[in-house]
């Protein structure tokens, strides 16, 4: 059985491509503007700051976009896991904009490899040692989510 997408509230019954190719604008607009000292700041004591998240949100882009060609390229496919706080942690401090122009290229480039997916290839089974049993659709769904969680952490960040 397929274990529920993670941040699948936040999508609800919306269309994930739909929010995969909105979200990153959304997150463009606001922080494109930012002072150094906003790219500094964080949301929340002690979590990342906006620099930190827009690079994760890059990192991811990477690291899941690589699962779905994995998914759809070979047969028997187990995920790689991976730790997505030291990725971040190896490369910060980091040039804010280039993380932000790194994350719309790859997912405009994404964009393309995931519209092209039929519905039997999305819900195509794979497996993840720590997760269970997913899907390209459960990856998709994923990280439409996981971009507006991190977009309402942006939206609070306060140098």
């Amino acid at each position: 059985m397929t274990a529920t997408p993670m941040y699948a509230d936040l999508v609800g019954s919306e269309d994930p491509l739909e929010l995969l190719a909105s979200t990153p604008d959304r997150i463009a607009r606001l922080v494109r503007p930012w002072r150094p000292a906003r790219w500094k700041a964080s949301y929340a004591p002690g979590k990342w700051s906006g620099a930190q998240i827009v690079l994760h949100l890059a990192q991811d882009e990477v690291g899941w976009s690589n699962r779905v060609r994995m998914a759809l390229s070979g047969s028997e496919y187990v995920v790689q896991p991976f730790d997505a706080a030291a990725w971040v942690e190896r490369e910060t401090p980091v040039d804010a904009l280039a993380a932000l122009e790194a994350y719309l290229a790859l997912r405009k480039l994404n964009l393309g490899l995931y519209r092209g997916v039929g519905e039997e290839e999305r819900s195509r089974p794979f497996r993840h040692p720590e997760v269970g049993e997913m899907s390209v659709d459960w990856i998709l769904r994923t990280l439409a989510g996981h971009d507006l969680h991190h977009l309402k952490q942006l939206e609070k960040v306060r140098p």
